[in-house]
């Protein structure tokens, strides 16, 4: 059985709290001279989101969108071009324009820091984490500054929480400082990250565990290649990541490493190639080389034990897209990401697919969405215990107790459906259900086996449903999931029904 150690967690909470901290009040000295920076859209917001995706499949949008913290810079050169230049647009895109716009000038205007204050309580903590979602535990209050000046942007966000299910009370999540040196922004922080296309979940990153803290490099601008073969790619992303592993784990100190290009080559057609692995740690290799063989995959899968101790990392890699059909207001997308390699191609794939369906009315504005996860993998010989588990990396594709992937975890089949937009009135509603097995090998066999949900295996039902008003000071949200089995092993659900509410107030 996989045990989580969470002694140390409030030590060790500090510490990471503090140099975060630090971080962000020493950096800032060191980049006087650079060009103005833009912040992102991070990953708890699905209604705007949805907007996005409506502007993007209306060809308002041109810049990939399935990588996230998301550039506000792209998405607002695209909008503030149809902005000058209107055309006849249906009265829910006119909505969604508005929206995005004012979103996204009120989070990019330089020398003006806001400030909020966030309230939230729920009656035990939060077990499955979808796009949107922004509480973890239970009582927390969370105070924020963000703002942008000539040449930089930042968000400091410091939580403090009420019996938290990791023992660590004060939080940085979603923290971070950036700069910009031409096109390209470095970020400092510990944001979170959601790779892919999926609404509930997605197979390599997702909000699911705690964002890590690290390093990123990420491209700020989309624009196409100029030369003659590579322009056809289209509008192009690209973001690059070290973060550290700084939890309890059976190899300590481990890195996360992440690559992703996110392509357009038509306006309906996304694609985004994925890489992240698990590398280096006590006792692990982490010179140039390994490194090197870690990125191109030239020593993944050592078959023989004497070059166990060589082997770079924990290699995940796959592929995602999403293509805006040309019927019913429709788009379907998927992912598939391998475990291991072979032949230089992910090999023990794990799969997602899913349809996207614009629901506007005179009462809705939204999308809604159908969307099928499986996170056991397609090899005959190996199909279950495969996927974010590793002989060397024991702790897993994990971090502090959650998986850094799939929402539902390893050896999980998982149907979920949902709603998510504006009301007529302005209210923002989400609406979600979800079934499925989880740790199906457990399930059948009865034994335990390693996983962060349940190790024993579950079926489940689980409804979920979130509304929010929006006032001139902030914002109240109030929000319920029900799931007919305690499905969790490690404490995080008491009951079977989760009610929460947050209050969010700017000053």
């Amino acid at each position: 059985m996989w045990i989580i150690d969470r002694s140390g967690a409030e030590t060790n909470g500090m510490d990471k709290g503090r140099n975060i901290v630090m971080a962000l009040l020493l950096i800032p000295s060191f980049f006087s001279l650079l060009a103005k920076a833009e912040p992102w859209l991070d990953t708890r917001n699905a209604p705007l989101r949805a907007d996005i995706e409506q502007l993007s499949r209306a060809g308002i949008i041109s810049v990939p969108i399935n990588t996230w913290p998301l550039m506000w810079s792209g998405i607002l050169n695209d909008l503030e071009r149809r902005d000058s230049a209107p055309r006849a647009l249906s009265l829910e895109l006119q909505n969604s324009l508005a929206r995005v716009l004012t979103a996204g000038r009120r989070a990019t205007r330089v020398d003006q820091p806001r400030q909020s204050l966030t309230l939230s309580a729920a009656n035990q903590s939060q077990m499955f984490r979808q796009f949107g979602d922004a509480s973890r535990d239970e009582a927390q209050i969370t105070l924020n500054r963000s703002g942008m000046t000539e040449h930089l942007a930042y968000n400091l966000e410091i939580s403090k929480t009420v019996n938290p299910w990791d023992g660590d009370q004060t939080h940085y999540d979603n923290s971070y400082f950036g700069v910009v040196w031409g096109n390209w922004i470095a970020m400092i922080g510990n944001s979170e990250k959601w790779w892919g296309p999926g609404w509930n979940s997605n197979l390599i990153l997702t909000n699911n565990a705690r964002p890590t803290p690290g390093l990123t490099l990420q491209r700020n601008y989309s624009e196409p290649f100029q030369l003659p073969v590579l322009k056809h790619l289209g509008p192009w992303t690209t973001n690059l990541f070290i973060s550290k592993l700084d939890d309890e784990r059976y190899i300590d100190n481990a890195k996360l490493v992440g690559m992703t290009v996110g392509l357009r080559p038509l306006q309906s057609l996304e694609i985004n190639l994925r890489r992240a692995a698990q590398w280096g740690g006590e006792g692990r290799p982490q010179s140039g080389k390994s490194f090197f063989e870690l990125v191109t995959g030239l020593a993944d899968n050592c078959g023989d034990p004497s070059c166990k101790a060589d082997e770079p990392g924990n290699q995940l890699g796959g592929i995602d897209f999403r293509w805006d059909l040309p019927w019913f207001n429709s788009s379907i997308y998927g992912q598939r990401v391998g475990e291991d390699e072979a032949g230089g191609l992910p090999a023990k794939n794990a799969s997602q697919v899913g349809l996207q369906l614009n629901l506007n009315n005179t009462w809705f504005n939204g999308i809604g969405f159908v969307e099928y996860d499986d996170t056991s993998t397609s090899s005959s010989s190996s199909r279950y215990n495969v996927l974010y588990n590793h002989g060397i990396y024991q702790t897993g594709y994990r971090y502090q107790g959650r998986s850094v992937g799939s929402t539902w975890d390893n050896d999980s089949t998982v149907t979920s459906v949902g709603a998510i937009g504006y009301l007529s009135n302005g209210d923002s509603i989400d609406f979600r259900y979800s079934s499925g097995e989880l740790n199906i090998d457990s399930l059948d066999t009865g034994s335990m086996s390693r996983h962060s949900i349940t190790t024993v295996g579950s079926r489940f039902n689980s409804l979920s449903a979130k509304w929010q008003r929006a006032f001139d000071w902030g914002e109240l949200q109030i929000e319920g999931r029900y799931t007919d089995r305690l499905v969790d092993d490690f404490g995080r659900q008491q009951d079977k029904l989760r009610l929460a509410a947050s209050l969010n107030h700017r000053f």
